[in-house]
């Protein structure tokens, strides 16, 4: 079975029965299958007999991401037999800076030897959260944030910023929802603009800058952060060396060579264990590293 799903595929699970000396049960079986989804819903699949002691199930559409539970039992004369497990499912959107094919291409790996695309999958998302670390979201994504207010202008976690939602205050019992209101376009007092590139609201009245009011987290802004779906090459560059690093790391001994050419750009070669982020990655993503955030 794969290692990582996607919401609303079918996932299909086997296991063969053994009784209690090891060998495929010779009478007649009672053979079960729970699984329980990341909510914590139980549900018992139909299962099938395949034949010499295997048995197939099929979980259909998985409809929640996360991490799944599964659990066969099999009980009759001489056997009690019992099978857990887990696998992952994918919601859709997660950011994935580079493909399968371009990983197998940047690792020299033959594209038709599947053998090894669960594992590989895996190495890139992790890398897809480490670059989301340091250079910020790259694929769009939408954040929901609360802020206190008696300031002039907000910063906002996650940049660069795509565009803003909604930006709302609260006092007491009130709510004003604000409306985007570029210097010269003002309209009224209950206006902000916004600096995408660094991930700025300021609040405007008639064109004025004024405190938002005071109060604790009483500010919410919703906005759409990310470089509207295009991926910079050097971030890319740096996603595929990153997976070449680690892959090395973990499948390969640590050996310090791969397809003939050093990970980290040095003439010696040497790359150190305990980092897993590599330098050469580090250089790739600067031009894009996103500053220090404020405590």
């Amino acid at each position: 079975m794969s290692l990582i799903y996607y919401t609303g595929q079918d996932i299909g699970l086997t296991t063969t029965v053994v009784d209690d000396t090891g060998a495929v049960p010779g009478g007649e079986l009672s053979v079960a299958l729970t699984v329980t989804d990341p909510a914590g819903t139980v549900t018992q699949p139909a299962t099938a007999d395949a034949g010499s002691g295997r048995y197939t199930a099929v979980v259909p559409a998985a409809a929640v991401s996360g991490v799944w539970l599964y659990r066969w039992t099999a009980t009759g004369t001489g056997t009690g037999f019992v099978d857990e497990g887990q696998f992952s499912v994918r919601p859709l959107g997660v950011e994935q800076l580079v493909d399968l094919a371009s990983v197998k291409a940047h690792l020299n790996m033959n594209p038709t030897d599947t053998r090894q695309d669960d594992e590989l999958q895996g190495f890139i998302l992790a890398a897809a959260d480490l670059a989301r670390d340091v250079v910020g979201p790259v694929l769009p994504e939408q954040h929901t944030e609360w802020h206190n207010g008696g300031v002039v202008a907000l910063s906002l976690d996650w940049k660069p910023v795509t565009s803003v939602q909604s930006v709302t205050e609260y006092v007491a019992a009130s709510t004003w929802v604000l409306t985007e209101q570029p210097l010269g376009t003002s309209t009224d007092a209950y206006g902000y603009t916004v600096d995408l590139d660094r991930g700025q609201i300021v609040r405007r009245a008639t064109g004025g800058a004024v405190c938002f009011p005071h109060g604790v987290k009483n500010v919410k802004v919703v906005y759409t952060a990310g470089r509207s779906g295009s991926v910079p090459w050097s971030v890319r560059l740096g996603t595929l060396e990153l997976i070449r690093h680690l892959w090395q790391l973990t499948q390969q001994g640590g050996r310090t060579r791969f397809g003939g050419s050093t990970l980290d750009g040095a003439d010696s070669g040497i790359v150190p264990i305990g980092f897993a982020l590599p330098q050469r990655v580090i250089e790739l993503w600067a031009p894009y590293r996103r500053g220090p955030g404020i405590a």
